[in-house]
């Protein structure tokens, strides 16, 4: 259905939004339909964040793998619904100890992946230490209880046993955070290991498909930016954030918590993309690898033409390897390194030879992802409430809250503070309230 801007009320005050991300655009939306008038301010020259388009091989191609679950929150879909979403089938892959496992996991396969003797050593475990196995069917409701932090590596051997963290959690959180694991938060437990879980993990029956625009994820934010303009609203690009806090009246903002709260210890890492061009008859079917092995640089390996026909090269393919910071810092060129990086490609048996690229960009997301630390929680918490002292300003989204969730999720943010405001909601009451998404979990 077609979108309708409601009639602007001069009865209402004008509303601000930063960021022309997916949730900063989402804002905007909701509160033209409440017939708020609304401009929207963002830093960069491009809108879309991480939804913005990578150019590469004449396809606009997303940054990352990103795909929508079928239990998404339905507003995504609601103001997007023009975007010609499919089903697609999902063709995931684990590679752990030279198997490929997959994923999302069957019943048993992780344990099967996981190997005999480290299995074996974590029933004997649970057999000598009953407290280890009631622990691990209580991972969940522990993991949320952050008032106590015992840290990841404490979390994960309480529960699963030293010989399952040392081969799989141990050095997955290490490639994926780039620090002691001791450092880490539990709740990184379920946030970034997708099997943090094994009596779960392994035991749930997988949806086994996702949504996916026609056009890519960029093209939703081309369309969510044409509904706005034909509604009137303005988008400001390369504004300052100075010029938007200057708004006298609401201010829903999307952009880096840190960035308002510059004296709290919240910390971010990045991301490198490598799109790879290969010959086609290199690869199978597979949409996307997980790769957890410290041995591989890279983290997850995703083909977008798996994600929809119109990615489809005419004679090649293309690789979207995403390499965790971590280790690596912030200036290192993978291309320059590109024979290496083939060489794990095959490695891992994501490509079925040994191939050269065919061509190679690389690309480096810097503050993608929250760094939760240990004690994090309450250092977000005092952010929020610091940031609220300002008297308009209601934070959402991903960056806004520091959180790792999903674009639905990140969006229902948006829906909350809108509603929130809307009904008369103080800042300060939605620092306290929106601590109800801290615990937001990332569906791979």
């Amino acid at each position: 259905m077609p979108f309708k801007a409601a009639v602007p009320s001069t009865d209402n005050p004008s509303a601000v939004v930063v960021g022309a991300g997916i949730t900063g655009l989402s804002a905007a939306l909701l509160l033209t339909r409440r017939g708020i008038p609304v401009t929207v301010h963002e830093a960069e020259q491009q809108a879309g964040g991480l939804l913005a388009p990578i150019n590469h091989e004449g396809l606009s191609l997303d940054r990352g793998s990103h795909r929508v679950h079928p239990e998404a929150h339905p507003l995504l879909l609601e103001l997007t619904e023009e975007a010609q979403w499919q089903w697609r089938k999902r063709a995931g892959t684990l590679v752990l100890k030279g198997r490929h496992l997959d994923y999302p996991l069957q019943p048993l396969r992780f344990l099967w992946g996981l190997g005999p003797r480290t299995v074996l050593q974590m029933g004997a475990g649970w057999l000598t230490r009953p407290t280890a196995f009631r622990r691990t069917l209580k991972w969940e409701a522990d993991r949320q209880d952050l008032n106590e932090d015992k840290g990841f590596e404490r979390f994960v051997i309480e529960r699963v046993g030293r010989a399952a963290y040392q081969q799989f959690y141990e050095p997955y959180a290490r490639k994926v955070w780039g620090i002691d694991p001791k450092e880490l938060s539990q709740s990184v437990a379920k946030q970034r290991v997708s099997t943090s879980n094994p009596a779960r993990s392994v035991l749930k029956k997988s949806e086994g498909r996702f949504l996916y625009p026609k056009f890519g994820m960029a093209a939703l934010i081309q369309l969510l930016r044409r509904k706005l303009e034909q509604a009137g609203v303005e988008i400001v690009m390369g504004s300052s954030r100075k010029a938007a806090l200057a708004h006298g009246g609401p201010v829903f903002h999307t952009g880096h918590l840190s960035d308002l709260a510059p004296e709290a210890n919240l910390h971010h890492r990045g991301l490198y993309l490598l799109h790879v061009t290969v010959p086609a008859d290199c690869l199978d079917d597979t949409d996307t690898w997980y790769t957890p092995e410290r041995k591989f640089w890279f983290g997850r390996v995703s083909q977008p033409a798996r994600f929809s026909p119109a990615f489809e090269h005419p004679k090649n393919r293309v690789l979207c390897l995403e390499i965790p910071e971590g280790q690596w810092g912030r200036k290192m060129d993978f291309t320059g390194r590109i024979e290496t990086v083939m060489t794990q490609l095959r490695e891992a048996k994501i490509t079925a030879r040994t191939v050269e690229a065919l061509n190679v960009i690389q690309t480096f997301l810097p503050r993608v992802y929250p760094m939760y630390t240990r004690g994090w929680i309450h250092s977000q918490r005092q952010a929020l409430r610091d940031v609220a002292k300002a008297g308009n300003i209601y934070c959402c989204g991903r960056q806004g809250l520091f959180l790792h969730c999903n674009m639905d999720q990140a969006v229902a943010t948006a829906d909350a503070a809108v509603e929130h405001w809307l009904k008369g909601g103080t800042p300060q009451e939605w620092a306290e309230r929106c601590q109800v998404f801290a615990d937001f979990r990332v569906r791979d």
